[in-house]
């Protein structure tokens, strides 16, 4: 890391503990390489901070902060709000890390909700010796996670984007739902500081059946994307690719680990992520909700071409995924 770097993501966490890794130097640089143009805003001497992504149409700028401002509070809030004025960024979108009460304070200064683009609601798990650990599991992960041991599944520590994005191409087509392809994957393998993938193989031919990525930044560990084949189920390869995941984590000295996305609380069957929902509550932690996506237009005609850009982008997307 340069000074440059260091310096930042030592600003970042004397703000936030832990500090976002959305926030941080190296998930700027991701982004960078993936289109976006970023700049890192200190927003007043001494005070917030904030990576902002920015993309153009035309004259028009829109600028968004993932997990952003830090701190995320009112009063940065407010910086950031002065910063885009100045910067004539014509729509503003935050998602904060904070909980529901900042809602209020969003609403007050002119934001609207939108659709949340990062994970509004998650499942953190306090991380403890993996010998202890293992035991604060519901019963089934534990059964699972043993059985998978038990029946000869290896699990692979490395950097195998390849293999990711075959695994999550099985999980697109039975979801219908869009994930990344390889090259973001690399992306994050080569530019996080800390990101690994996690795969489990069938023990005779060693077939891989589940792969699971995390990142760690600032003492938390994150499970940012994960896919399985949804061959040899009888192998608990799944399990055990986010149990090895999970902890090496706890041995790395890691003090949480962020499961990265559930359904929201009291959801039902009916919900599409019922059935995550359920996987990941089995390995416990504590339910987080936070104040979700929200949109600040500065400008109604810039706002209108970018509305009108992202529509055109969405249905050359939606083409492209009907492609056979």
């Amino acid at each position: 890391m340069t000074s440059e770097s260091e310096r930042w993501d030592a600003d970042l966490a004397e703000r936030a503990s832990p500090a976002p890794l959305l926030q941080s130097w190296a998930w700027g640089e991701v982004q960078s390489r993936a289109g976006w143009t970023v700049e890192r805003a200190r927003l007043s001497a001494d005070g917030p901070v904030a990576t902002v992504l920015l993309r153009k149409v035309g004259p028009a700028r829109e600028a968004y902060v993932p997990r952003g401002p830090v701190p995320a509070d009112a009063q940065s809030v407010d910086a950031l709000v002065a910063w885009a004025r100045k910067s004539r960024i014509a729509k503003l979108i935050v998602e904060p890390e904070a909980g529901r009460d900042l809602r209020e304070v969003l609403t007050e200064k002119g934001f609207q909700r939108v659709a949340a683009i990062q994970p509004e609601h998650t499942r953190i798990l306090k991380l403890l010796p993996p010998d202890q650990l293992l035991g604060t599991f519901k019963h089934g992960r534990r059964y699972n996670i043993r059985t998978g041991e038990k029946r000869g599944v290896v699990v692979e520590e490395g950097k195998d984007a390849a293999e990711l994005a075959r695994q999550s191409a099985a999980v697109e087509r039975r979801e219908s739902i869009h994930l990344p392809d390889r090259r973001y994957y690399q992306l994050l393998l080569d530019l996080l500081p800390w990101c690994r993938t996690y795969t489990a193989r069938a023990p005779e031919k060693r077939e891989a059946v589940a792969t699971v990525l995390v990142a760690r930044h600032d003492g938390r560990a994150y499970s940012l994307f994960a896919g399985r084949s949804g061959a040899r189920r009888e192998l608990m390869g799944n399990d055990l690719a986010w149990w090895a995941a999970i902890s090496a984590a706890a041995e790395a000295g890691c003090g949480d680990f962020d499961l990265w996305g559930v359904p929201p609380p009291r959801s039902g069957p009916e919900h599409p992520w019922h059935g995550l929902g359920f996987f990941k509550s089995e390995f416990g932690g504590e339910e987080v909700s936070y104040a979700g996506a929200w949109e600040l237009v500065l400008s109604t005609g810039g706002a209108r071409l970018l509305a009108a850009d992202r529509k055109v982008r969405a249905y050359i997307r939606s083409l492209k995924r009907n492609i056979p």
